[in-house]
């Protein structure tokens, strides 16, 4: 780990698998990274120098399923960071999302290797990518059953 940058944000003990976000980069790489801000315990933000342009990094943990006061909150917040990056970067939204998406394509959007189920999580974060034009790249790779989720509470 010596060879790596952690940045993380973390909640207090008694909070504890609650929340919290992390990124780890390669330490021969700091002088790419422009800027990062920890916008809350659910969302880190980083902008990465590339060879042409910049890079933002949106790292997030979204509320589990059924929070849904909670996951209004965190999908407002992103949006307003999705809104604030600079529109010649290349973006990356990254993280566990507690969704369950489904297979049932939307262009450009979502693929067709899903599973079966689709959740409230799940919605959001379709209408969210739909929104924003972003992908929801796992869905466009075959995966084995076993590998579609990891949790399910």
């Amino acid at each position: 780990m010596e060879d790596d940058i952690l940045l993380y944000s973390s909640v207090p003990m008694n909070k504890r698998a609650a929340a919290g976000i992390a990124i780890m980069i390669k330490a021969k790489f700091k002088k790419r990274i422009h800027s990062y801000v920890f916008v809350n315990e659910r969302i880190l933000q980083l902008r990465y120098k590339l060879q042409r342009g910049y890079l933002t990094l949106l790292a997030v943990y979204a509320p589990e399923e059924g929070k849904t006061e909670q996951t209004e909150e965190f999908y407002e917040t992103l949006q307003d960071q999705i809104d604030k990056i600079n529109k010649n970067d290349y973006i990356i939204v990254d993280g566990n999302y507690n969704a369950r998406v489904g297979k049932i394509p939307i262009d450009g959007i979502l693929g067709t290797n899903g599973e079966i189920t689709v959740n409230n999580n799940g919605h959001k974060l379709k209408e969210f990518a739909s929104v924003n034009e972003l992908k929801i790249t796992n869905t466009f790779f075959r995966h084995r059953e076993i590998h579609k989720m990891t949790w399910s509470a």
